[in-house]
């Protein structure tokens, strides 16, 4: 049975994030920004017919409309069981990538991003928090869970996208295309694939800034490492971007203590700039 509260929320928080007024979403639909009131209150239905333009006005599937989730069929993380706990397995301190882009944002010249692989939404929240619309691509449901109800207890500017990133097809152009630690399940044979889809999908001026794990001999794969998950090589992650302006590229060995196990690993980052 449909959520009329849930439902009209959703609607409220999609039509915020596309910056629609209920007027310009009324005329887009030929209904009045009454009726729009209305299903945001959770005081009315749409009519069924309405559904598969407002879907496509609000850039998100039937399944996220209705339901709260995208549909993700088959789709598992190896972060399930973590994350269907009450407690954020990453915590809720953002990563310093995501510092770095707040940072670089201090004039609030970029207002979207794409966040890949957003986990339980912890850059997610903050890129909210500092004033960036959000649409957080994740594979797992329970994440997803957890970053909407965050998004709607606190009003958060966070679109959840219950997808697997191999082979998503982005619809839209963001300012910002950001991932932090989970590009290492794109298959080696599809990344440049990947990458020139993000940029492709960059606006001009716009940044892509990514966190990758890179293979080096001295270090041991951490104890979570994944079967389906591949070391990037030292200095490939620059090779995506040598069309671009590079902001920021860094290589470091950090301290690690996933599954209450200390380990080390060798990580990437990149922060890129288009300039065509």
């Amino acid at each position: 049975m449909l959520d009329n509260k849930a439902f009209g929320q959703r609607i409220c928080l999609m039509r915020k994030n596309k910056q629609y007024t209920q007027e310009e979403l009324g005329k887009l639909l030929g209904i009045t920004p009454q009726a729009i009131s209305k299903w945001e209150q959770g005081n009315a239905l749409p009519d069924i017919t309405l559904l598969p333009q407002l879907a496509k006005l609000l850039s998100c599937s039937l399944d996220y409309l209705l339901k709260g989730i995208h549909n993700a069929d088959g789709y598992t993380s190896p972060y399930d069981n973590e994350y269907a706990q009450e407690d954020y397995y990453w915590g809720l301190e953002p990563s310093e990538l995501a510092k770095q882009i707040v940072l670089l944002n201090a004039t609030n010249q970029y207002k979207t991003i794409l966040d890949i692989g957003s986990g339980e939404g912890r850059d997610a929240i903050y890129f909210s928090q500092n004033g960036l619309q959000v649409e957080a691509l994740e594979i797992s449901a329970h994440g997803i869970d957890k970053i909407q109800k965050a998004s709607l207890m606190n009003r958060y500017n966070i679109t959840p996208i219950h997808a697997d990133m191999i082979g998503y097809e982005l619809s839209s152009s963001y300012d910002i295309v950001y991932s932090c630690g989970s590009l290492q399940f794109l298959p080696p044979k599809q990344r440049l694939e990947h990458f020139e889809r993000y940029k492709a999908h960059t606006i001009k001026s716009g940044l892509n800034a990514h966190l990758v794990f890179v293979n080096k001999p001295f270090i041991k794969p951490a104890p979570d490492w994944q079967a389906n998950e591949y070391f990037y090589k030292s200095g490939e992650l620059a090779t995506y971007y040598a069309d671009w302006e590079i902001l920021s590229y860094q290589e470091q060995v950090i301290d690690c203590n996933s599954m209450d196990i200390p380990h080390q690993h060798a990580i990437c980052s990149i922060i890129a700039k288009k300039v065509y």
